[in-house]
């Protein structure tokens, strides 16, 4: 599975030495489902990457909840593509948690204890 930005677009990212002024005129000229966009697909590539460890769980779970939050103001193939992205991390992770069934030394930089399930109602 591969997350790429929305639209398969480069992420705008500042470089060393780059005018912080522009910068700023950068992301503030950017639509906001671009931003939301970037930020999700960050987070998803993260969790892809850490699939079966618990910090795995965490960005998934983050990812989800920023995704329902922003919903509304994200073009539908937009929220499409989140949705299955999610929908396959979901199972890599259940899958890697499953097969990791005993417990282990624990990866460098994971988190100490599992992550608590985000409420299922936002407010």
């Amino acid at each position: 599975m591969t997350a790429a930005g929305p639209g398969g677009a480069e992420h705008e990212t500042s470089q060393p030495g780059e005018d912080p002024a522009e910068y700023v005129r950068r992301i503030r000229s950017l639509p906001v489902d671009r931003v939301m966009g970037d930020v999700l697909f960050s987070l998803l590539q993260a969790a892809q990457v850490k699939v079966g460890r618990r910090d795995a769980r965490l960005l998934i779970d983050v990812a989800a909840v920023a995704h329902e939050h922003a919903r509304g103001y994200l073009p539908g193939d937009l929220t499409k593509q989140i949705d299955q992205l999610l929908g396959q991390l979901r199972m890599a992770q259940v899958s890697a948690e499953g097969k990791a069934g005993q417990p282990g030394q624990p990866e460098e930089n994971d988190l100490d204890r599992p992550p608590s399930p985000p409420p299922s109602t936002a407010q």
